[in-house]
């Protein structure tokens, strides 16, 4: 197996080595595929900001070509595939900058076990704190590791788990993992940025997130209304600090 994690890099760059650190014994490569411009038009470079020291790497630079969420989201992470293929990786995983992985060997052990081309798990979501996270698991999966092949794509309509839909690959052989990934989605230096800038904008708009995020009482046993979910305090075991 020739492994490498793709990152899909703009906002969030502040969480993006720890994350690197959670897989970088286990994976052969890192591909980093970033812009300097939102897929809303919304101009910052994170490049500057993001510590490759010491793992081995390729930067790719995405320049959204019309301004719209998904469409670019699907575009950027195809991107960084063809990459992994011209470069000769036989497997990959799809990663964003907040999204960690307590134990990613033995995931990437449970894996090879399946036997399946692909793979899944669960996630739990956090919330505008390293040690608040919701407290059941969030309704949907995250694609793990997947083989590479000549036609692998993201993006596609068919996918047997209900995913992000610019993450569902075009494999039906995938085996649900006994792991989880740890998503720090609400955990961020400027959260106006990354919510003026999401592919759920719209939803995000007309919601109640912002206004639980920005409220003062936001504790352990909060009550997130969008999530239909409590928050609950748990160990900063990423050693999260922003």
């Amino acid at each position: 197996m020739k492994l490498v994690a793709i990152y899909n890099v703009w906002d969030g760059v502040e969480l993006l080595r720890g994350s690197m650190e959670c897989l970088k014994d286990h994976v052969d490569f890192f591909i980093i595929v970033h812009q300097d411009v939102s897929n809303f038009g919304e101009k910052y470079d994170p490049l500057p900001e993001i510590n490759l020291e010491g793992v081995n790497y390729f930067l790719i630079k995405y320049t959204p070509e019309r301004l719209g969420g998904a469409n670019n989201e699907r575009a950027k992470r195809n991107l960084g595939i063809e990459a992994a293929k011209t470069y000769g990786f036989t497997h990959f995983i799809l990663m964003d900058t907040d999204e960690y992985y307590q134990d990613f060997g033995k995931a990437k052990e449970l894996y090879i076990q399946s036997g399946a081309s692909g793979s899944v798990c669960k996630l739990f979501t956090y919330f505008k704190e390293p040690t608040l996270r919701f407290e059941t698991e969030d309704g949907y999966y995250v694609p793990f590791i997947h083989q590479l092949k000549p036609n692998t794509e993201a993006g596609r309509k068919e996918y047997p788990f209900y995913v992000d839909p610019t993450r569902r690959i075009n494999e039906v052989n995938v085996a649900e993992l006994p792991a989880h990934m740890h998503h720090f989605s609400w955990v961020r230096k400027d959260i106006e940025r990354k919510a003026r800038n999401s592919s759920a904008k719209a939803n995000l708009e007309r919601g109640t997130m912002l206004q639980d995020y920005h409220n003062p009482e936001v504790k352990e046993g909060f009550y997130v209304r969008d999530y239909d979910k409590k928050l609950i305090r748990v160990p900063n075991q990423f050693n999260i600090l922003l």
